[in-house]
């Protein structure tokens, strides 16, 4: 019965039950599954665009951080390249070692391009020696001044 203002009486409260309460948390959780994919395409998106970016201006010095930021982005949004990553790590490690050390949490970036371009003056100028000569002369002129 209900009292003299129209409120329900104590006994008529209606009071929530389990079924109603766990199917608000299936929803919730629904949404929330869908927000977090929806949020890690996006950033697969973003860094398959930074990936090209990096690409599209190779021409110009430092643009490496593009690259290794759409990587960060698409390999921990993407179970699929982080497998294709692996299969490329174990198939060429000496191709991939330096990607996998600027993907690290405080890489030594300055070292890492240190040991890539004495790589590449072995891989390519192995009779010459151009590049050592004028790195020695570069040395003992800095080394008079």
């Amino acid at each position: 019965m209900s009292s003299e203002n129209g409120a329900a009486s104590p006994n008529q409260i209606i009071v929530p039950h389990k079924k109603h309460r766990s199917a608000v948390r299936s929803v919730k959780r629904i949404f929330k599954r869908f927000t977090q994919k929806v949020l890690g395409w996006v950033l697969m998106a973003v860094g398959f665009v930074l990936i090209a970016a990096g690409f599209v201006l190779i021409i110009i010095p430092g643009h490496y951080f593009l690259i290794i930021a759409g990587l960060i982005l698409v390999l921990r949004n993407a179970f699929w390249a982080r497998r294709q990553f692996i299969h490329l790590k174990r198939r060429h490690p000496n191709w991939i070692m330096p990607i996998r050390k600027l993907l690290r949490r405080n890489p030594p970036i300055v070292s890492i391009f240190w040991q890539q371009i004495l790589k590449f003056e072995r891989f390519f100028l192995r009779k010459g020696h151009q590049l050592g000569a004028f790195r020695r002369r570069f040395r003992r002129r800095t080394a008079k001044a």
